[in-house]
């Protein structure tokens, strides 16, 4: 079977769930022992996807990953959205939030503004949210600064307690700057109630 044909059917057995135990442990060892080149993304997105949280140390190693920056997103994605286990990575999120140089195309960095946002819906932790508001409020002083901002108002309100759909529209009859200043708002308010506390 040709490459490509085996890694589309890779990801579509991990989709409906019809890769068995037996064939994601042997998956998990081929990128474990580094044998999986160029088909590392498709490999891990099968062992998370059909083993589980049980594989959760092996994407974990993947979280800060230069080498393929769009491995260390998936990782995130999984570890946050998906386990919800991302506030034991906290070290590494705020690491890809400074925008790393190696990811060139920022697909680690928009996974990890995504993945503070779901951290901080169950949890809060300030220094996510005081990075998030960072980069809400003054962006990274690149030509997609809007953009990102806008990434980050949307992960700051998943931070407060929104839904996912919540957190992707404002309310009818606000304006998105009006929704995002108070977003902006609730989150410094948020800060200073937690540096008042004992």
């Amino acid at each position: 079977m040709a490459k490509d044909a085996y890694v589309r059917q890779l990801i579509a057995r991990a989709k409906d769930g019809t890769i068995p135990p037996q064939e994601v442990k042997q998956i998990a060892q081929a990128v474990t022992e580094c044998r999986a080149g160029r088909e590392l993304y498709p490999r891990l997105y099968a062992v998370a996807r059909a083993g589980g949280p049980a594989y959760e140390p092996l994407i974990a190693t993947y979280l800060i990953y230069p080498e393929d920056p769009e491995v260390s997103a998936l990782a995130v994605q999984v570890l946050t959205a998906h386990w919800r286990v991302g506030a034991k990575y906290r070290k590494q999120i705020l690491e890809l939030l400074g925008s790393p140089e190696w990811d060139a195309s920022d697909d680690a960095f928009m996974a990890a503004i995504s993945g503070a946002g779901e951290i901080l819906h169950d949890g809060f932790d300030a220094d996510l949210l005081r990075a998030l508001l960072k980069l809400a409020e003054e962006g990274r002083g690149e030509y997609n600064d809007e953009l990102m901002q806008g990434f980050a108002v949307e992960a700051i309100a998943r931070a407060l307690g929104a839904s996912h759909a919540e957190s992707m529209r404002f309310p009818e009859g606000v304006t998105r700057a009006d929704w995002s200043q108070g977003l902006l708002r609730a989150a410094r308010d948020r800060l200073n109630e937690a540096a008042r506390q004992p």
